[in-house]
Parts: structure tokens; C-alpha cells; sequence
């Protein structure tokens, strides 16, 4: 008898080019963009879109895309004989930093290569046999002042990555303008709100979060969802969206402070408007919005509408996306003109493009729902998040976090019309959902819990909703501090259900602590402080009576 038979591991199946158009921006900004390793962004893609390959097919993909971190012999010898020569023969002039793909060449690893061929420090370097640059090979010079110029031996088609796609340097791609014009919508106005930017409290969150997926968020009650990326797009946001993971625990300051200092450093190397600069405005501005400070976010997202448009022009899809960022800012600052007007251009955008029924598209669809709800046109938002519903449960699946933010949103502007046994419906399958897929205090399920202990009071299940809404408010304390606006919101919460049921002083404290947070948080005249305010008037008049 011979020794036992191994088995063979199952060959992977067979995956053509277009099988991973529909997730290649998403790659492309989790191992390019953000230098993940390939394990995780291949657990990444799995678990946001169920889409499934090999480690090694995933290598051959993201070289045949040009986009691999390999550097090529021919490219090193290039980048040898560049750097020789500026040593040796070209000394009046700084130095050179060398980029292949987009990534910077570290000096280190040059001197490792030349080390290893021999290649002495003290003479110029001439390969044989001699070629040109490689296309892929880019230098920029290090001026007197430490800031990066170019250098006339930069090659012009050095590719710039970017989540849309690879451009080149100086061929920005020539794009028609939109219909609508795009400077009437993002040029700033004067802002009537005076309230400051709250300084949250930072805290380590749990360790599952740190291997969860991309998920969803919430503000004010509304939940909100990462959708998936369609081909060349960035990841499409709803208002509120707010990401887990490696990206949720940013509400800690550190994380911030780390986005900052590469955003100069950014600055400093590319210039104000390459690829890598414009992609950390992005972050940065989702981090500012995940701690609830609008006005510092809408600062950083109209630096990143503008680069967008210098670079892409006005009807490309990563202005769009930025647009899109743009009017998820702008909601949560009560401008619901401002943002309508951004969700509709980026709904049409997305239709033309994609169709009815693509992920991005019925992003689009829900978060115009929301702004829509937000004025209230009720009838108008409910068919949109029936719509954005219907096609994400047949695109997608029933407990896809996707589908659990459109039966929340579907859920809110049923009750807002007093069809409170179906909204009731909505809440709890959002709950029992969110507390499967996410657990029991992730920012979703605490606004789950908050939804319908909400449609719960407003049938007269007076003690069922205070033991709702005190859930979410010491979640929301523990995960999100006590000035964010959604803890504040929880304050509120329980101070209306406090006093339906005649606990008075305890409602008053309650009314109290939310109007002097929202005051300081979002300022005197936002529509939520406005309520604090109402609310106070209303237990005045009720106290004189």
C-alpha cells in the first residue's frame, strides 16, 4: 500500500474581467487607496457583496488593472539611472522621489536593489540594454524648501489612482457640463447657525468592531447604509451614514489627528488636488460628520467638491460622490433645499448611468427620501423608501443592512403619518435584524431601539418606550458621548415619554439637558434646538395652567 492519497484542494472557479468590474473601485480604495492587505479586502468584498475569489486571483486581477506594488526590474533600473545621474551630474538640483503606480518609492528600498546588483553609490548607472522610462515610473524634485515640484523628468503618463479609475497627469478626461449647474448648488452660503462644533468624547470601542464590515449609521433616528460600489464609483452614502470596522472607532480623536497629519503631508508631496489628497478630504469629512461636527465636516467636503471638479469636471462620477457627501452635510445642518437639490442631480446622474435598480442608484433614491421626509412631504418620501426598499429586497437580500435602513426609513415616515401598527412592524424586523447582524450596542440597533420605542409611544405603550429609549440613551452614552447629537436626540426621547406619564421633574431635566447641548452642539436656530425650545415652552404653559 502506497501512502494515503492527499486531497486536492478545490481549484478555484474561473473569473472573467467582468466579473469584477462591479467591485473593482472598491478594491482599488481598500488595498490602494487605504493599504489594506489583500486578505482583509478580500473578507471586505465577501462580506459587503458576497463576491468570493482567491488570494492569488485577486494578485493576478490587481496587476492585470496595473495597479500591483511589485516594481518591475525595467522600472527599478529606470529609477537607478534617474537617480545616479541627479546625484552625480545634475548636483545643483534636489533630489528625487520616485513614484511607480502611484506609490512612492521609499530611498531605502532603491539602495537595497543596488546593493543587491552591485551597483556602486559613486558611479552613474547605464543598463544594459538602455530603454526609455517606463510609463509607470514618476519623479518629482524636492525643492530648497522641502516642497515637491515637478521635475522635468516626470513622465507625463505616471498614473494617478483614484477610486473612479487611473487618469494620467495633465489629461483630465474632457467632460461635458451637466444640465444643472453644479457652482449654483456648492457655492457657500452664509450659514444661519452660530453653534459650535461639540467636542464629543473619545473612547476605545469594542473589539468585535474592529473585524466587522463596512456597515451603516444613524443620525436623529434615521439609519443609513454603505452601499456597494458600482463599477467606477466611489462608495455611495446615505444622510447619517456612519462606517464600522476599521473605519466606526474614528470617533476617537486620535484617529482624526492621523487623517489631518496625512492630509498635509499629502498636500505637501501631490498638491492640493491629486488623487491621494482629495481621498483623505473624503475621510476626513466622514469622521468629522460620524462625531457630529457639521460645520468643521461642510468646511472639509467643500475643499473636496472643488478638487473634485478642477480635476474630474462637473459630471464625473467622484464629483458626484462628493456632491453627494456634500448633501448628507447639509441635512444634518437643517439646509434641506440645498441638499434636495444635490440628491436629486446625483439620483438622475446615477439612473442615466446605472439604471433604476443598481445599489447606487437606490442609495440616491433613499437619501432624497430622507430630505424629502425632513420638509415634510411624507407621501412623497414614503414612495421613495418603498421604492428604495422593494428594489434593494430584490437586488439584495432581506437582512442585508441595506435593506434594514430602508425598513427603518420606511418605518419613520409611516409613523410620522400616524400609520403606527405597520411602522411598528417596520421597527421591530429593523431591530431584530440589527441586533443579528450587528449586536446589541452598535449605533444601527441603538437607533433601532429608539424607532420603535418612539412608534411605541406614540400608541400609549408608555412603559414599554421609556425602557426603549433609556436602552438607547446609555448605549449612546457609552459608545458616542454625551454631546453627540444623537445622544442628545435619546435625552429628548426620554423626556417626551417621561412626561406622558406625569413624571414631570425628571422630563424637565431631560428637555432641559437637550436644549443646552443642541444650543452648544448645533447652534440656536437649528431645526432640532428649535424643538428643544418648543418643547420647554409647552411644559411652561402646561405648568401656568
Amino acid at each position: 500500500m502506497g501512502p494515503p492519497t492527499r486531497p486536492r484542494k478545490r481549484k478555484a472557479p474561473t473569473l472573467r474581467a467582468s466579473d469584477w468590474e462591479p467591485y473593482k473601485a472598491r478594491i482599488v480604495e481598500l488595498h490602494i487607496m487605504e493599504k489594506r492587505p489583500l486578505q482583509e479586502v478580500r473578507e471586505a468584498i465577501k462580506m459587503e457583496f458576497g463576491f468570493t475569489a482567491e488570494i492569488r486571483q485577486y494578485r493576478t486581477r490587481i496587476s492585470q488593472w496595473g495597479l500591483d506594488k511589485n516594481i518591475k526590474p525595467e522600472e527599478m533600473r529606470s529609477i537607478v539611472r534617474k537617480r545616479q545621474q541627479r546625484k552625480l551630474v545634475e548636483v545643483n538640483k534636489g533630489e528625487l522621489i520616485f513614484q511607480v503606480r502611484g506609490y512612492k518609492i521609499e530611498p531605502q528600498k532603491i539602495d537595497r536593489w543596488m546593493k543587491r546588483h552591485e551597483v556602486p553609490e559613486s558611479t552613474l548607472y547605464a543598463p544594459s540594454p538602455a530603454a526609455s522610462t517606463p510609463s509607470a515610473v514618476g519623479c518629482r524634485t524636492v525643492s530648497e524648501r522641502g516642497s515637491p515640484v515637478l521635475s522635468p523628468a516626470y513622465s507625463v503618463a505616471t498614473p494617478i489612482i483614484s477610486p473612479g479609475g487611473i487618469f494620467h497627469m495633465g489629461q483630465s478626461p474632457q467632460i461635458s457640463s451637466p444640465a444643472l449647474s453644479i457652482s449654483s448648488i456648492v457655492r457657500p452660503q452664509g450659514n444661519i447657525f452660530a453653534g459650535q462644533s461639540p467636542a464629543p468624547t473619545y473612547r476605545s470601542l469594542p473589539n468585535f468592531l474592529l473585524s466587522a464590515p463596512v456597515i451603516p449609521g444613524v443620525f436623529q433616528g434615521q439609519s443609513a447604509s454603505a452601499q456597494p460600489y458600482p463599477p467606477g464609483f466611489a462608495l455611495p452614502l446615505e444622510i447619517g451614514h456612519m462606517t464600522t470596522g476599521s473605519m466606526w472607532y474614528r470617533y476617537k480623536q486620535t484617529d482624526e489627528e492621523h487623517l489631518r497629519e496625512k492630509l498635509s503631508s499629502a498636500e505637501l508631496l501631490h498638491g492640493t488636488n491629486h488623487s491621494e489628497t482629495l481621498g483623505i478630504l473624503s475621510k476626513l469629512g466622514n469622521v468629522l460628520i460620524d462625531q457630529g461636527r457639521y460645520k468643521s465636516a461642510e468646511e472639509v467636503i467643500r475643499r473636496l467638491v472643488e478638487g473634485r471638479r478642477d480635476v474630474n469636471g462637473n459630471d464625473d462620477v467622484n464629483t458626484f460622490h462628493a456632491l453627494e457627501l456634500l448633501g448628507r452635510v447639509l441635512a444634518h445642518q437643517g439646509h434641506y433645499t440645498e441638499a434636495k437639490k444635490l440628491h436629486q442631480r446625483t439620483l438622475e446622474f446615477r439612473k442615466a448611468m446605472l439604471g433604476e435598480e443598481h445599489p447606487a442608484t437606490l442609495t440616491s433614491v433613499s437619501n432624497l427620501g430622507l430630505v424629502l421626509e425632513s420638509q415634510g412631504k411624507y407621501k412623497e418620501a414614503e414612495a421613495m423608501h418603498r421604492r428604495a426598499l422593494e428594489g434593494r429586497e430584490k437586488v439584495l437580500w432581506p437582512e442585508h443592512l441595506h435593506t434594514l435602513t430602508s425598513v427603518s426609513h420606511l418605518g419613520l415616515v409611516l409613523s410620522r403619518q400616524g400609520k403606527h401598527k405597520e411602522a411598528e412592524a417596520m421597527h421591530r424586523r429593523d431591530l431584530e435584524g440589527s441586533e443579528k447582524v450587528l449586536g446589541p450596542e452598535h449605533p444601527d440597533t441603538l437607533n433601532s431601539v429608539s424607532n420603535l420605542g418612539s412608534v411605541l409611544e406614540s400608541q400609549g405603550k408608555y412603559k414599554e418606550a421609556e425602557a426603549m429609549h433609556r436602552r438607547d440613551l446609555e448605549g449612546s452614552e457609552k459608545v458616542l458621548g454625551p454631546e453627540h447629537p444623537d445622544t442628545l436626540t435619546s435625552v429628548s426621547h426620554l423626556g417626551s415619554v417621561l412626561s406622558r406619564q406625569g413624571k414631570y421633574e425628571e422630563a424637565e431635566a431631560m428637555h432641559r439637558r437637550a436644549l443646552e447641548g443642541r444650543e452648544k452642539v448645533l447652534g440656536p436656530e437649528h431645526p432640532d434646538t428649535l424643538t428643544s425650545v418648543n418643547m420647554k415652552r409647552q411644559k411652561r404653559c402646561t405648568d401656568e395652567h
